[in-house]
């Protein structure tokens, strides 16, 4: 068993737990009870000393560990999330060995939110295009991808691709400083017209962007949408008028792959910019 002294001194949370479903708490330091918030006499009135009632994911899973380790004789090492008393998530690191004259578990509970939320951060920020906030090329081709695969079926899809005119002539003689705000201001005015929750919104590159949607949809409804991204992304910069071209391409059996959608919708961008700039066009499928 722990040295008394240690166990209430030690600045991480240590428990001794039963070996039985519910990693029922004999007894724990005060680390542990400052990491969940609840009081000693809270956790016996409330939840009976069921360390289980704090877990949020899956208990199965944990458990289903937890006798591997004791199978195996092995350390059990792992790290999974539980809620304190404010109903605040925090992951912890969890180190755990049996003791097998006691069928008795001895812990050590560590808070990785810290870690966890930075490497939240690193994940979003590898998945965003750092000049409009949409999603990257690599990350919008695989949602949109999931997607089409999710919904798989006579289900509607569209997508829009969208082409600045006069961009490289805003680079070419204002200077790249003005063409990243011009492409700045067109993310900010693309997150306004579409909810990231109902459709796929990203930077393709350079002055092109994509958007997705797969779902019940009207033509009539995909016209409103191309007209207003037409009006709100037109950009006055001086004596050069910054314009969107779109190709859209309306598949309205869902019956296309994601190649097949940017192959015929950038087909219909190119008629655009060919004949009206600053304008669009919609193709069907």
């Amino acid at each position: 068993m722990i040295d008394k002294s240690f166990f209430q001194k030690v600045g991480v949370g240590l428990l001794i737990c039963k070996n039985d479903q519910y990693s029922t708490i004999i007894e724990a330091n005060d680390a542990f009870y400052t990491l969940i918030g609840y009081t000693k006499e809270e956790m016996m009135d409330l939840y009976q000393n069921k360390f289980s009632e704090l877990v949020v994911d899956d208990l199965t899973e944990i458990l289903s560990k937890v006798s591997e380790s004791v199978d195996n004789k092995q350390i059990l090492d792992y790290e999974y999330r539980i809620k304190n008393k404010l109903g605040e998530i925090i992951w912890i690191h969890d180190v755990a060995t049996y003791d097998l004259e006691y069928d008795v578990f001895n812990v050590v509970i560590m808070d990785i939110t810290y870690k966890e939320k930075a490497l939240e951060r690193a994940a979003k920020e590898a998945n965003i295009d750092k000049f409009t906030g949409l999603l990257n090329r690599v990350t919008l081709e695989k949602r949109i991808i999931k997607k089409i695969k999710k919904n798989e079926g006579e289900i509607p899809q569209v997508i829009f691709l969208v082409d600045l005119d006069n961009f490289k002539l805003v680079n070419d003689t204002q200077g790249h400083q003005t063409g990243d705000k011009v492409i700045t201001h067109v993310g900010k005015r693309l997150s306004n017209i579409f909810s990231q929750e109902e459709y796929v919104v990203g930077r393709l590159g350079g002055d092109e962007f994509m958007i997705f949607f797969k779902g019940q949809v009207s033509k009539e409804h995909i016209v409103q949408l191309a007209e207003r991204i037409i009006n709100e992304l037109a950009v006055d910069c001086g004596d050069i008028v910054v314009s969107a071209s779109i190709g859209i391409f309306f598949d309205q059996m869902g019956r296309h792959h994601f190649d097949e959608l940017y192959s015929f919708a950038d087909t219909t961008l190119y008629e655009v910019k060919n004949s009206q700039k600053g304008q669009y066009k919609i193709s069907f499928g």
